[in-house]
């Protein structure tokens, strides 16, 4: 029986690669959606261990209009997540993978992360933090209050920099940090 792949990937809803170590970083699997747009509402590829071709997803996200769940793996940089939440405002769940940024040359200008965050109103979830830099952390402080859930297991943060950001969750309903405590004995 031969499958008509194209057909099968442009009505595909939900791509959630979870709980598996996917490591093959020689199949470009996020160029096989057709082109035209897709009906994708979700796309998770968090436990994928190898970078992706960055200018597919792309291209993927902005053919798809109903995408409302993106869960990027730590290969996705922070200036990549911008690009990415610029073309996809109707987010309403994001994992943001490495949540550093590339190494920008001296003189050029970083991207506002705090105005990508801003347009992305309806972002209630948010997840990933791989690979955390603190001094981006205030970038998300604009979709705080629409929170409902939050996770920064993944995250080596202290309390004194989740203080800013968890006090302006005034919807939050599900917090997830893992924070390691010295103890002196």
């Amino acid at each position: 029986m031969l499958i008509k792949w194209d057909f099968v990937f442009r009505q595909l809803k939900v791509l959630d690669l979870m709980e598996s170590e996917v490591t093959d970083d020689e199949l470009d699997w996020i160029s096989c959606f057709p082109e035209g747009e897709t009906h994708l509402e979700s796309l998770s590829f968090d436990c994928v261990e190898s970078p992706i071709n960055f200018k597919a997803l792309e291209e993927l996200v902005v053919r798809s209009p109903f995408l409302k769940k993106l869960r990027t793996n730590r290969f996705v940089s922070l200036e990549e997540l911008h690009r990415l939440m610029v073309r996809a405002p109707q987010l309403t769940s994001l994992g943001t993978g490495s949540f550093s940024p590339d190494n920008v040359p001296q003189g050029e200008q970083q991207p506002d992360y705090a105005a990508a965050f801003r347009a992305c109103k309806s972002i209630v979830c948010l997840s990933g933090f791989r690979e955390f830099r603190p001094e981006y952390l205030l970038a998300i402080s604009s979709v705080c209050a629409n929170l409902t859930s939050l996770n920064f297991s993944y995250a080596n943060i202290s309390p004194h920099m989740l203080k800013p950001i968890i006090s302006n969750c005034h919807n939050i309903r599900v917090f997830w940090v893992c924070i390691f405590i010295d103890l002196i004995v």
